[in-house]
């Protein structure tokens, strides 16, 4: 990391307080969120309803923040979008993979299928991916993580002070050489301590949103070459709007959106991690400019950008790919359907047991030279 006494620092506005639910341009068809969560039904009943807090706090699963989570952050925008507990035959349906039901005789919908953590889809027409590595074809559409609602940033009264370095996500997630009483003794002799999240299911979301007391963020996995090329870049996004500097492992969605050394710390050992620390606490400027920085990069991923990705998806592709759809003939729709939705049912499971495999076994990130 370059040393930053020649960067010339003003005060920047942290974005996540100016988002302001923009409206968008309106769909050339409505869509239709499938969600299979009973948690939901009251929202379902309810079309008039007023989106607060408390119902983004409900979106705790991948399942949510593809279905749910989207849908009130379209509807509040003015979008024709709904809520629904199952596949509407005949219109645009949005789905989380794990929605993906054979049963639900899928091929009478426009599928456009949510990959997140899980396998690649293939109950589907088209499909969202959330790491660019995943775009393999002109179906596939890579949209990123809004920032997490409700977040919560650091005080602006902890200065340039570095105390706490948290974790935020499952202790599983994070590489045991980080956890390691070495580690810790290690951080304790620069005047750190870890911080982890809780592991109470009931309480997560709200911890994981909290970098009230954060000074510095860490995250490194140690997943398989696979897996890792699956996850997003959704911790860096949330340090940025946090106004807290990241210490990262090497993965391709970090990398992917990195423009200048000031955006995050890459690292593979816990001895580059203290050597992380250690530039943060000796210079000051630097650890203001990593804020400063975040802040300017979070204004690309605002949720009203997000929600304008969307937008334009469902507006493009999707809607050219519907109209497409539906001029089909009818031995199309009516033989070459069904029997094309047989051969994607196997093909599903396939992907399905590739996913269970491979997210457990072959070479690890942190592993590579």
């Amino acid at each position: 990391m370059s040393d930053s006494d020649d960067l010339e620092l003003s005060p920047t506005q942290n974005p996540y307080f100016s988002q302001r639910s923009q409206r968008l341009e309106s769909l050339p068809y409505p869509v239709y969120f499938v969600t299979g969560d009973p948690k939901w039904h009251a929202l379902i009943a309810n079309p008039d309803f007023v989106a607060d807090d408390s119902l983004y706090e409900l979106c705790t699963t991948g399942h949510d923040i593809w279905s749910a989570q989207v849908f009130l952050d379209l509807k509040t925008r003015g979008l024709d979008v709904h809520l629904v507990p199952h596949a509407v035959p005949g219109k645009i349906c949005v789905i989380p993979y794990y929605y993906l039901t054979p049963k639900d005789w899928l091929f009478k919908s426009y599928v456009l299928a949510c990959q997140y953590d899980t396998p690649s889809p293939v109950l589907c027409n088209q499909q969202t991916v959330m790491n660019h590595l995943q775009v393999q074809s002109k179906h596939h559409h890579y949209l990123p993580h809004r920032p997490q609602p409700s977040l919560k940033p650091r005080q602006v009264s902890r200065g340039a002070r570095l105390e706490n370095l948290v974790f935020k996500g499952h202790s599983y997630n994070l590489a045991e050489p980080f956890r390691s009483l070495e580690f810790l003794a290690a951080l304790d002799t620069v005047g750190v301590r870890l911080v982890m999240s809780t592991e109470n299911a009931q309480t997560a979301f709200l911890d994981w949103a909290d970098y009230t007391q954060a000074d510095a963020m860490i995250a490194v996995r140690n997943n398989t070459l696979y897996d890792i090329a699956l996850k997003p870049a959704l911790k860096l996004v949330n340090a940025w709007f946090a106004g807290c500097p990241a210490i990262l492992g090497p993965e391709p969605a970090y990398q992917a959106i990195r423009r200048s050394e000031l955006d995050y710390f890459e690292v593979r050992t816990p001895k580059e991690a203290i050597a992380a620390l250690k530039q943060l606490k000796a210079n000051p400027k630097l650890y203001q400019a990593m804020v400063e920085n975040g802040f300017q990069r979070a204004h690309e991923h605002t949720a009203d950008q997000v929600a304008l990705l969307w937008r334009n998806l469902l507006a493009g592709p999707i809607a050219v790919g519907y109209e497409h759809w539906l001029r089909e003939s009818p031995w199309q729709q009516q033989v070459v359907r069904p029997v094309l939705y047989g051969w994607q049912i196997l093909a599903h499971q396939q992907q399905a047991n590739q996913y269970k495999r491979k997210i457990r076994y072959g070479k690890r990130v942190l592993d590579l030279a």
